[in-house]
């Protein structure tokens, strides 16, 4: 990376800590219900204490994943076929490494294709137009505009597909007219194809959650009552047998399979632990002079640092702090008791401690360099968090998505962390609801006899609940 690439990146990490009020404290603090979403997106407080005293090593890391995170890749790069050209375009509600304000991913129950992967609602063979421009004598867009939003949205019942698109819906058996799914009903019983909408997940607190000691999410389900008891489901990555906590149905365990899993499946880019395209459909193909795929797999490439992009995009998530908590009033105060009672922090575990030796299964960088020992042995190890969740997967009725992915079926889903929520305006895996009493009417399975008792509550009270997740 050059001098100047790395001083804007630099640059861009303090702008962002200046940009959100951060002057060195570790939370925002308020005595209102008002949003207050100053210090999202702030790296650990271990690194903003650094920097206090000069030390900016570990807020370039940061900076450096930071910067790769909201660049927008172009042709022959992204694609063939994909949902974005940049990580923050999906992540970036309330800053970036956030949650998103739109569904950008889609689900088809019966996908022919293997491996579940997702619908990719764009083709790289349709996100130019025109062809060349010119006005007064000069020419300009010389390639062809750039179709808005980036292409033909297969999505869309209008949509005159591309040949990358029309692979695409015969791969996945998409249909703009298939409805999502309920996995409760008759017909998705008869076997009737659906599909399921899924939005972004947030990324705050993510190097946390990957350095929970996997026995510890094992003594958490058998913790549980058996009527509300979590799944622990297990993928093999990088050599070993790993707890998942990534994703909406415990996909990942790990974010460096996270950040390459991503780079493939939402922007179609070759990196070296997903080396392969997911389609030759423009494979050596031009549109308007410009090159649509090239033979370059993988197109991510390890640095002289040990690092490809996929490894920045680790670094950059695996730094983001928590969400900053707000102090609580007394209907806050209230409702953090009300919400143990009625049965929620069950599933949404208020509490759980980071292991003591994260180093010890937290894989190393695509080139095999080992992870910074002093952020995981010391900004991340014997932490206890607050993520007001079990990361397990539950049995949630209806509200599961209908996808069977790996051990995880259609009606489990994992439970979403609370922390944050303020900074979310559609919750739940579809964004189906957009208040916390719509969010919590939802919730089935395992998840009813939590809804039943919360709606048994007065408004008064149901709103105490709100008000303390307001503070999280």
């Amino acid at each position: 990376m050059t001098f100047l690439k790395k001083a804007a990146t630099a640059a861009f990490a303090v702008a962002a800590l200046a940009g959100f009020g951060w002057v060195g404290s570790a939370h925002a603090v308020s005595n209102t219900t008002v949003v207050n979403l100053s210090g999202f997106g702030d790296p650990l407080e271990g690194i903003r204490n650094e920097v206090v005293f000069g030390i900016m090593g570990r807020l370039q890391t940061f900076a450096d994943g930071q910067f790769e995170f909201a660049q927008d890749e172009e042709l022959p790069r992204v694609g063939p076929i994909f949902n974005s050209k940049s990580c923050g375009a999906c992540h970036f509600q309330p800053a970036l490494g956030g949650s998103g304000g739109f569904i950008n991913e889609v689900r088809i129950r019966n996908n022919v294709g293997g491996g579940g992967g997702p619908l990719h609602i764009f083709g790289s063979d349709n996100v130019l137009r025109l062809g060349p421009q010119t006005g007064g004598g000069l020419t300009f867009f010389p390639t062809g505009v750039h179709a808005t939003p980036i292409g033909c949205q297969m999505t869309h019942p209008s949509c005159s597909r591309s040949a990358c698109q029309n692979e695409e819906a015969t791969r996945t058996t998409f249909a703009t007219t298939l409805n999502l799914c309920d996995p409760t009903s008759s017909g998705f019983a008869g076997g009737a194809n659906c599909t399921a909408e899924r939005q972004s997940t947030p990324l705050f607190g993510f190097g946390f959650v990957e350095a929970i000691a996997d026995g510890t999410f094992d003594a958490i389900a058998a913790g549980q009552p058996a009527a509300i008891r979590g799944t622990v489901k297990r993928v093999v990555e990088f050599g070993r047998t790993r707890v998942a906590r990534f994703g909406w149905k415990d996909d990942i365990a790990t974010l460096r399979a996270f950040a390459g899993g991503a780079y493939l499946n939402e922007m179609g880019i070759t990196n070296p632990d997903n080396p392969n395209e997911l389609s030759n459909c423009a494979l050596n193909r031009t549109q308007f002079g410009v090159l649509l795929d090239a033979t370059d797999d993988p197109e991510d490439e390890i640095e002289d640092d040990g690092r490809a992009d996929t490894d920045r995009f680790a670094d950059f998530m695996r730094a983001l702090d928590v969400p900053p908590t707000l102090q609580q009033n007394n209907s806050a105060q209230t409702g953090h008791t009300l919400f143990n009672q009625v049965g929620c922090g069950g599933c949404h575990v208020e509490s759980i401690t980071t292991a003591a030796n994260p180093s010890q299964f937290v894989p190393p960088t695509t080139g095999g360099v080992a992870i910074d020992n002093v952020l995981l042995e010391v900004f991340l190890d014997n932490e206890t968090i607050h993520p007001f969740s079990d990361f397990l997967l539950h049995d949630m009725g209806a509200l599961g998505d209908g996808i069977t992915s790996g051990a995880a079926g259609p009606r489990q889903m994992r439970t979403a962390p609370l922390w944050g929520i303020r900074g979310k305006s559609k919750l739940l895996h579809d964004g189906r609801a957009v208040t916390i009493p719509e969010a919590v009417s939802f919730h089935g399975g395992q998840g009813a006899a939590a809804r039943a008792a919360f709606q048994a509550l007065t408004a008064a009270q149901q709103q105490n609940i709100v008000d303390f997740l307001n503070t999280r």
